[in-house]
């Protein structure tokens, strides 16, 4: 049975450091690692939850895909 603290455990495990230092993860790299957690979310669903809960990120996508590209702003932190 999933738990509500299993989404925020999976959205921590997917941020990555780039070679400029700024961490970073897509939406779809969130949905599968909460797959494996056993939350089915859309890429909707998971995008929004980003903005609600992870105010400190910060949407950097070039096109306008629902994979979405999300940027750690300077000086935030993970919630």
């Amino acid at each position: 049975m999933p738990r509500t603290a299993d989404i925020h455990a999976a959205f921590v495990a997917v941020i990555q450091l780039n070679p400029k230092g700024y961490r970073y993860l897509s939406t779809d790299s969130f949905i599968e690692k909460l797959r494996e957690y056993n939350w089915h979310f859309s890429a909707s669903d998971a995008n929004a939850w980003i903005e609600r809960y992870q105010q400190d990120f910060v949407d950097k996508t070039t096109d306008h895909s629902d994979n979405r590209y999300w940027i750690l702003r300077n000086m935030g932190r993970v919630h």
